[in-house]
């Protein structure tokens, strides 16, 4: 560890901050509707072009969207989908989503348990995941980001009052990545 670690956990230890919140198997069980989640997500039609679809993921700043025919969730297409499935050259995007898109996703509901949530995100290497009604019906889509700021709430203090650079001293981020 670098000196500088050490200092940080030094003068957290001796300022007696304490969690205001515990994070512990009940909070996990409540249920996703909780959390603060797009409850309208974007989606588009399993026959709409790739182009459009990238277009809308890009002005809505969002990296994904769900696939939805007969007003069931058939599918989900992300960024992941674009990178992966040979859309980077821009030669494919007049085709049709149904090709490139995760067909019948993995979903929740939103009154399945957070913990069932980071459970599936956590071993599918889910970042986006749709959540349902019981009838298949879009109800709104779970990020890892979502799920994140949830678990960051109770642990304010030791999360989002650390210095702004590791002991690398890695680039800003911003929204456009980095």
């Amino acid at each position: 560890m670098s000196d500088g670690y050490e200092e940080d956990l030094a003068m957290y230890e001796e300022s007696g901050t304490t969690r205001q919140k515990q994070l512990d198997n009940e909070v996990l069980m409540r249920p996703i509707s909780v959390l603060d989640y797009p409850k309208e997500p974007a989606s588009v039609a399993p026959q709409s072009q790739v182009g459009e679809a990238i277009a809308m993921m890009s002005k809505r700043r969002i990296g994904s969207l769900l696939v939805v025919e007969g007003g069931k969730v058939v599918g989900i297409f992300g960024e992941r989908d674009v990178l992966i499935k040979g859309l980077t050259d821009g030669k494919n995007f007049d085709g049709p989503v149904k090709d490139y898109m995760t067909p019948k996703p993995a979903c929740l509901t939103p009154h399945d348990p957070i913990a069932s949530a980071l459970s599936r995100m956590v071993v599918g290497g889910y970042r986006h995941m749709p959540l349902v009604n019981s009838a298949g019906e879009p109800q709104g889509i779970l990020t890892m980001r979502d799920v994140m700021a949830y678990v960051v709430s109770f642990f304010p203090d030791d999360i989002l009052t650390l210095p702004p650079h590791s002991e690398h001293n890695p680039p800003e981020r911003n929204v456009e990545g980095g």
